[in-house]
């Protein structure tokens, strides 16, 4: 075969398409990806702050307190607390005739989140959260056990 100047750009003609074929392909491939990502990122929904980290509104939560600790002083002074960060304090049971080894939550209204985000507030732990539930007016009633020092103490270093 006769090397000719016409079979010479036949063959770098054929060869620079080839580059721009597979160069038009990268591209729409990259495009893809990218527009794969971002749909992606898109569909996964926003990461909400955990309840425990979230102050109520003043007054959205009703609660009452439940003295088990034998110190009425610490139970009013829980229920200070209580009120400036924004909880209802709508009744205080300062002696109860127990004494309560661990504070705790009853949860009086069915609803979980309310619980959860008191039991983040005070600083106890979820598995002492209880649902019992009464036609009452509060939403949860908070026993203060004998741990009563790292509920005051996790409640004093609230910023509000």
């Amino acid at each position: 075969m006769v090397r000719t100047k016409k079979n010479i750009e036949k063959r770098s003609s054929s060869g620079s398409k080839r580059h721009l074929k597979i160069l038009d392909w990268t591209i729409i491939v990259f495009i893809v990806l990218a527009g794969g990502y971002i749909m992606w990122q898109y569909s996964v929904p926003a990461k909400e702050l955990p309840p425990q980290h979230r102050v109520p509104d003043k007054g959205a939560i009703k609660v009452e307190l439940f003295g088990g600790c034998g110190r009425g002083s610490e139970v009013m002074r829980i229920a200070g607390y209580l009120r400036e960060i924004g909880v209802d304090v709508v009744d205080i049971k300062q002696e109860s005739g127990y004494i309560y080894p661990s504070s705790l939550i009853v949860d009086r209204c069915g609803n979980s989140i309310i619980a959860d985000s008191l039991a983040g507030l005070i600083g106890i732990p979820k598995n002492r959260v209880v649902l019992q539930r009464y036609d009452l007016m509060v939403d949860a009633t908070i026993v203060v056990g004998l741990d009563y020092p790292t509920i005051v103490n996790k409640l004093s270093r609230k910023e509000i």
